[in-house]
C-alpha cells in the first residue's frame, strides 16, 4: 500500500479511484472501437465513428491516468473534456437505440443510466479541479 501511495500524489485514495475511472474509460473506448455491443454502438454510429469515439475515450483515459499519476492537473482538465465528450458520443446512440420501438428493455436503460453517471462523475471531477484552481489537494 505504501508503494501505491508514493506513486500517486495526495490525496492518494481519491486519485487512485480517479485512475480506476480512467482505466475504465480506456476499456470502454477499446470496446467501442473494437465493435463491442455492436447492435447499439456500431449499428447506430457506424464502424468509422465507433472507432473514432472509442479512440477518443481510450486516449482520454490514458492521458487522464498519466496526468493523475504525474500531477499534471492542466492535462487532466483536457483529458476530462475529451472523456466527457466521448461518453456523450456513446450516450446519444444508446439513448436513440433504447427509444426505438420493440427494443426497449431494462438493460438498455441501465446502460443509459450508467453513461449518464459517467458523464456526471467526469463533470464533478472537472469542477473540483477547476474550483481548486488546479490544486487538487484543496
Amino acid at each position: 500500500m505504501k508503494r501505491i501511495s508514493r506513486l500517486i500524489r495526495e490525496p492518494w485514495f481519491i486519485n487512485f479511484l480517479q485512475i480506476v475511472g480512467y482505466v475504465l474509460a480506456v476499456a470502454c473506448g477499446l470496446l467501442a472501437a473494437l465493435g463491442g455491443i455492436p447492435n447499439i454502438i456500431t449499428f447506430q454510429l457506424g464502424t468509422f465513428l465507433s472507432v473514432v469515439v472509442g479512440s477518443v475515450l481510450a486516449a482520454a483515459g490514458a492521458a487522464g491516468a498519466f496526468s493523475v499519476i504525474k500531477g499534471y492537473w492542466g492535462l487532466e482538465q483536457v483529458a476530462l473534456w475529451a472523456q466527457g465528450l466521448g461518453y456523450l458520443a456513446l450516450l446519444i446512440p444508446t439513448f436513440a437505440y433504447a427509444l426505438a420501438p420493440g427494443r426497449t428493455n431494462s438493460t438498455l436503460w441501465l446502460i443509459v443510466a450508467l453513461e449518464v453517471q459517467a458523464i456526471t462523475a467526469t463533470a464533478i471531477r472537472y469542477r473540483r479541479i477547476d474550483w481548486a484552481y488546479l490544486d487538487p489537494t484543496k
